[in-house]
């Protein structure tokens, strides 16, 4: 998996210098790309593009990063998790005991951390 992600980071390196390219010498008749695309319009479809793709590796980069953050969570939690589950505890209510120890108490990124904690804790066995 860290080889994965470290191949996104250079797929983003490479077609951010790519886009940055494009986005810059839009239109230029000098470009680099000129003899590949001559018409000057591709140079905008290509920035678009180029830009698309580095959003969805930033995405699937920002999400793999959530989930190795709420699985460190579980792992460091672990034996509290069991001892909370032996007496009887349900997987929220556990949930909410750790995020209010990390010091999360309400708002909108203390639910959506409680409904992603309440999800990996259901796949904690």
């Amino acid at each position: 998996m860290r080889l994965i992600k470290y191949l996104i980071y250079l797929f983003m390196v490479i077609i951010g210098l790519f886009a940055m390219y494009t986005i810059l010498n839009a239109g230029n008749p000098e470009s680099i790309l000129r003899p590949y695309f001559p018409n000057p319009m591709y140079d905008i479809y290509l920035a678009l593009i180029s830009s698309i793709i580095i959003f969805v590796l930033g995405f699937f980069i920002f999400y793999s990063r959530d989930r190795e953050g709420f699985k460190h969570i579980i792992q460091v939690n672990e034996k509290r998790i069991r001892d909370l589950r032996k007496s009887g505890k349900k997987d929220e209510e556990i949930a909410i005991s750790i995020l209010s120890a990390m010091g999360s108490h309400s708002g909108y990124r203390h639910k959506m951390a409680l409904k992603k904690l309440v999800a990996y804790l259901s796949e904690f066995k």
